[in-house]
């Protein structure tokens, strides 16, 4: 059992597993919805926590009837999505499970991108303004401590944070073996196809990265440069524009020959004394001539290298997710045990002040008499278990074998299998 504080949490919500993106947008398009969520469920609950983010919406409960609030959640969602059920496009998680999930969500092994990071940062933003609004009580407190402990394992222990799982990632991922974990890096885009504008984004978040659009005439490249908050620069002398470069992103469409051969990549590693370029090549057909790649300094990656990087990324961080629910297992078996001597603390206190004042008792009635203390002692200590087996017998023989073991297990008076 997950004692008496886990038994009382329950979860209902809907993911990219369950239900499409625009269902999901009908319950919450956006983070804002969770505190108009959060604020309809407060008189539900004695705790509550609203999780939304791009692959979620969930909902998490504590109360002494979590099945029967879940019951409303899960209809007030349903509704809000326009259907008559939320099952099967959503689902419900009582005690133990509902915490398994809380504590997989936190790891990101439930995640559509297995192992990113960014939910671990949502969930603890969504559980910071439940705090401030006095919904969080001992139950959440101890399942989110646990889940955060949980998803700290996780990163540490497995590989499960590691490689890049989507294109752009892997385009980043490349800029770093090539250039260092360096924000003030200088990104060119040469051409305006849409994939040029994505990879530019990931490539060059910072605010010291130096963005630049290169002008190859018409109103595009300066539509690009301002929708990306980069300078629009001459390409009248290609090698000089690449030169001031430390990322080359072609997004060419239809250029034959080659937008940038390897004669233009020549001349502007020797303008800028040989420093390494990473260059993509993002073109349909390919914008970079592929001899660019026997260049001293040139580092030339094509769309279908970074998916095969990404691809690898997804199949090694897929097989890591055993190891990280092994993880969740372990975490979640010490919260139980948290709970339960936590629980148990009232009840051996009890016991403790009974068995004291028995004690007393038992001095004072025996007189002095130690052998005669210790007898009444015993005898007092032993008057209700007895009563009570005594009772079982005659009303319920299952429960009082069950008493008898409990006792048994309890005083160690179990006998060795084969003795006398």
């Amino acid at each position: 059992m997950a004692g008496d504080a886990l038994s009382r949490l329950g979860l209902v919500g809907l993911s990219h597993r369950t239900a499409p993106t625009a269902l999901r947008d009908r319950v919450a398009a956006e983070e804002a919805m969770a505190v108009v969520w959060a604020d309809r469920f407060a008189d539900r609950a004695a705790e509550t926590l609203v999780l939304v983010t791009c692959d979620r919406v969930e909902t998490f409960l504590v109360a002494d009837d979590p099945a029967a609030v879940a019951e409303r959640v899960a209809a007030d969602f349903a509704a809000a999505a326009g259907l008559d059920r939320l099952d099967p496009h959503g689902y419900r998680h009582l005690g133990l499970d509902a915490a398994r999930h809380l504590f997989r969500v936190g790891a990101s092994l439930d995640s559509m991108v297995v192992g990113e990071p960014q939910v671990l940062g949502q969930l603890k933003e969504a559980d910071r303004r439940a705090r401030q609004a006095g919904r969080i009580g001992p139950v959440l407190d101890l399942a989110l401590a646990a889940a955060y402990g949980a998803a700290k394992r996780v990163r540490r222990e497995t590989a499960i944070g590691e490689r890049p799982v989507s294109i752009a990632a892997a385009a980043g991922h490349v800029a770093a073996d090539i250039h260092g974990e360096r924000d003030d890096l200088a990104l060119l885009v040469v051409g305006t196809a849409e994939m040029g504008e994505l990879l530019a984004a990931a490539l060059a978040p910072g605010d010291r990265a130096r963005r630049m659009v290169a002008d190859t005439g018409g109103p595009r490249p300066a539509a690009l440069a301002r929708r990306a908050g980069a300078a629009l620069v001459p390409f009248e002398r290609p090698a000089a524009a690449l030169a001031a470069a430390d990322i080359v992103v072609c997004a060419t469409a239809g250029a034959q020959p080659p937008a940038l051969d390897a004669a233009i990549l020549r001349e502007g590693l020797r303008l800028r004394r040989h420093r390494p370029i990473f260059l993509v090549d993002a073109g349909v057909p390919a914008g970079i001539d592929p001899a660019v790649q026997q260049l001293d300094g040139a580092f030339l990656y094509a769309l279908a290298d970074l998916e095969r990087l990404a691809l690898d990324g997804q199949t090694m961080r897929a097989g890591e997710v055993a190891a990280g629910d092994a993880i969740v297992e372990e975490e979640l078996a010490r919260l139980v045990e948290r709970i339960g001597v936590r629980d148990a603390g009232p009840a051996l206190r009890d016991l403790a002040d009974r068995f004291e004042q028995e004690r007393r008792r038992a001095l004072a009635d025996g007189g002095g008499d130690a052998e005669r203390a210790t007898a009444l002692l015993a005898a007092r200590l032993m008057h209700g278990p007895m009563a009570e087996l005594r009772r079982l017998a005659a009303e319920d023989p299952l429960q009082r074998a069950i008493a008898e073991r409990l006792l048994a297990r309890m005083f160690e008076t179990d006998k060795e299998e084969g003795a006398s």
